[in-house]
């Protein structure tokens, strides 16, 4: 039996979130659990003594035996989970979709029933309807169950340190009681076949400036592979030094190898290839510039670690979720310039006890001309989250993180050291319940998902933000690459879909320019809007008006003088500018490099506002933070334009013979099993993909009785295959979800 420590006391608080009692006593009552994960092969792994491999999949098997005194009719058994998903949707009714349910016991006289939690902390409750469960006797549980067809559950997709409580209650107590052997650990690790290798460098250097260079390598579910032992191989080009032809990693290296006197002597776009057991790769480019007047910084606005009391997703300091910790994976692993892992949802009696780590990792971490530390938090006032961003670290134990919009504005609003950033994720902003004063920064790519539709709301309302990306990150690693995660779907709140649409876990990027990587510089930047975001990809971009920066606010009186650059890290597929809430113009480049010069008339302006979006051919992203246009005269109409997310027809051939075509039986088993079918109309296999997330199939269709343009990317290479929705063709974020997914579930059309 384990010992109670401090970390057992700490699940106190979990009743406050859970329909739990409000009292609660660790670890008193003789009950013991064995924890199985059970393979597909037929391998029964001792989950609480073996590692798991994450994204394994098969059944969990759960057996709790009663060891000291009998459990009568009215009592519950609770089992609780922290810092990990035991499954992706716990369910009870339905035996052929995954993550069913059930229990059996070698009881006799105990009728048991089994219910699903209601919150993400309470994971399932056994119910003791009538009868004794005595002693001796025991209870087994079963997560994902396939004997009726079920394709069972999975181990969960991050690396990390997770933890089983076990509760009981007796009739008409309101107390619940841990299990002597509380807690339960579970140790979660990466894959042992890498899947994904990363190299990367600055974005602009000075000829002959020593650099570093980060490789890394990564598992299928994008989790470092710590105990590679491979090697690769580099094939630099001309004209750059400093780095091996070839590496071969030690256990020391734990996955991350950093070259740092890497220097290239003569200007040019440089991205630096090399070869692994995952394949081949390509740094991202690399512009070197004789006496750059600015350089590009990139790094994470918005992310988390430890001390998270809602999703219990980060409720214990395991090692990789600390502040500390967090800022090392940015620097180190994410090659990040600057970051902001966040405090969220403090537990208002720990509120100092969270928030003094995260300020010393801040103060310990701070190094200008190699990295800058910020300290945050998340607020969730009902108007909709917001990642409150300090400039310095010193900042007191802030208050209440549930306080209303108007409370939270009139705290920060007169400061320039502090900034609210508008957030995408799990609560967008309700402009419509309080108009904020001023909204500085804007994620139109997060975690969750790409929300251009979020920016132009946000513009149409008059704001003028900055532009940024972020992860959301809750586990897995501040600066990893983007990962297909199964833990929380987008849809499954607002609208009528399954909670199990996969999010584009990490990934998401804030490109700042600034002549300087110092916290001076870097919140001058921030506030001045020079700033852009992309999904993921390191891509460079750079845009002038009239050779004004991007986020300038301009005068159009006459011809405006617009100049585009970009470097992607694959094929440019398409650009588009954007005016107001039209598209202007498009490009289709179909190449790694891209530049542009024209002009445009007062009367060629049709908006407010003007930014350039760019896709790569494998679905990665690139936004520039808009131009604010100041019409002298009215804004113009301008005839035969495209609307900003307006896509064209698009004639769907359900049934058309490619690639995606051998992968459509399974998807539609797949929607027959687990969603509602019959909204599904016209599925179109469109062909396979490489994405940084994985291969995929991709199909289009039109969803509900609204004929709602989507796309389905179907991540047919993990066990449990993934999928991923995105309403319109193409997913930079074409719909307003908290228009449309609010108004569905009302109209209780497809219950």
């Amino acid at each position: 039996m384990h010992p109670i420590n401090d970390a057992t006391k700490e699940y106190i608080y979990l009743q406050r979130r859970t329909a739990y009692p409000q009292h609660y006593i660790p670890g008193r009552l003789a009950f013991h659990m064995d924890v199985h994960f059970e393979t597909l092969a037929g391998e029964r792994i001792d989950a609480l003594n073996q590692p798991l491999i994450t994204g394994t999949r098969g059944t969990w098997i759960l057996r709790i035996s009663n060891q000291e005194s009998d459990l009568k009719a009215g009592s519950a058994l609770a089992l609780i989970r922290f810092d990990t998903q035991i499954a992706f949707a716990l369910q009870t009714h339905a035996p052929r979709s995954r993550d069913y349910c059930t229990i059996s016991s070698s009881s006799s006289g105990a009728e048991l029933s089994l219910s699903v939690g209601s919150s993400a902390v309470n994971l399932l409750t056994i119910h003791i309807v009538s009868g004794v469960l005595r002693r001796g006797e025991d209870i087994t549980l079963h997560i994902g169950d396939r004997s009726r067809g079920s394709v069972g559950s999975e181990v969960f997709w991050s690396a990390t340190e997770g933890q089983f409580l076990l509760a009981i209650s007796e009739p008409d107590q309101k107390l619940f009681v841990g299990a002597l052997s509380n807690p339960h650990s579970l140790h979660l690790v990466h894959h042992p076949i890498i899947r994904y290798a990363r190299l990367l460098g600055p974005t602009v250097v000075a000829p002959g400036e020593a650099f570093p260079l980060h490789f890394s390598v990564f598992d299928r579910n994008r989790n470092l592979v710590e105990d590679y032992g491979g090697t690769v191989d580099f094939t630099p080009p001309e004209g750059v030094w400093g780095m091996p032809d070839s590496h071969a990693f030690s256990p020391s290296d734990r996955g991350l190898k950093i070259f740092n006197e890497v220097h290239i002597k003569t200007p040019g776009v440089y991205r630096i290839p090399g070869t692994s057991e995952a394949g081949s790769f390509n740094s991202n480019p690399i512009i070197v510039q004789e006496n750059p007047r600015s350089r590009v910084y990139w790094g994470d606005v918005h992310a988390h670690g430890w001390g998270d009391s809602t999703m219990h997703l980060m409720h214990l300091p395991s090692p990789k979720l600390t502040p500390l910790s967090r800022h090392h994976q940015a620097r180190d692993i994410g090659r990040f310039d600057f970051s902001c892992p966040a405090a969220m949802s403090m537990d208002p009696d720990r509120r100092d006890d969270i928030w003094r780590p995260y300020r010393e990792a801040c103060e310990e971490m701070d190094e200008p001309g190699r990295y800058v530390p910020f300290l945050g938090y998340e607020a969730h006032p009902q108007e909709g989250d917001r990642q409150v961003i300090f400039k310095y670290y010193e900042e007191p134990t802030p208050p209440s993180m549930r306080l209303p919009m108007p409370q939270l504005e009139s705290l920060y609003d007169e400061r320039d050291d502090v900034m609210l950033e508008v957030h995408i994720g799990g609560d967008p902003p309700r402009w419509d319940l309080h108009r904020t004063r001023r909204e500085r920064l804007l994620e139109v790519s997060s975690g969750f998902g790409n929300a251009e539709w979020l920016l132009q709301k946000a513009l149409n309302l008059g704001y003028r933000p900055a532009l940024c990306g972020a992860s959301d990150l809750h586990l897995g690693l501040m600066g990893g690459p983007r990962a297909v995660e199964t833990f929380r779907g987008r849809f499954g709140q607002k609208y009528p879909m399954q909670q199990r649409d996969a999010a584009y876990g990490t990934g998401p990027l804030t490109a700042i320019y600034s002549s300087e990587l110092s916290r001076d510089f870097l919140w001058h930047a921030l506030e001045t809007r020079r700033t852009y975001a992309t999904s993921g990809a390191r891509i460079y971009l750079e845009a002038t008006a009239n050779r004004q920066p991007m986020g300038t606010q301009i005068p159009v009186r006459d011809a405006l003088r617009i100049a585009f650059s970009s470097h992607a890290c694959a094929s440019i597929d398409r650009v588009d500018m954007i005016c107001g809430n039209y598209r202007l113009r498009s490009w289709r480049p179909s190449a790694l490099d891209f530049s542009i010069e024209f002009e445009l008339t007062p009367k060629e302006l049709p908006g407010k506002w003007l930014y350039f979006r760019l896709q790569q051919v494998d679905g990665e992203y690139g936004w520039t933070t808009p131009f604010y246009l100041e019409h002298v005269d009215e804004i113009p109409q301008v005839e035969g334009l495209s609307r900003w997310n307006d896509d064209g027809p698009l004639k769907l051939r359900p049934g058309t013979g490619n690639a995606a075509a051998a992968h459509q039986p399974q998807l539609e088993r797949y929607l027959q099993r687990e969603e509602s079918d019959a909204l599904f109309s016209d599925l179109t296999p469109i062909g396979v993909i490489d994405t940084p997330p994985g291969r995929c199939a991709l199909f289009l269709c039109y969803w509900g009785e609204e004929r709602l343009p989507m796309s389905i990317r179907w991540f047919f290479e993990f066990e449990i295959p993934k999928i991923r929705y995105d309403f319109g063709w193409r997913d930079y974020g074409t719909l307003d979800e908290l228009e449309w997914g609010p108004k569905l579930m009302e109209e209780k059309r497809y219950e």
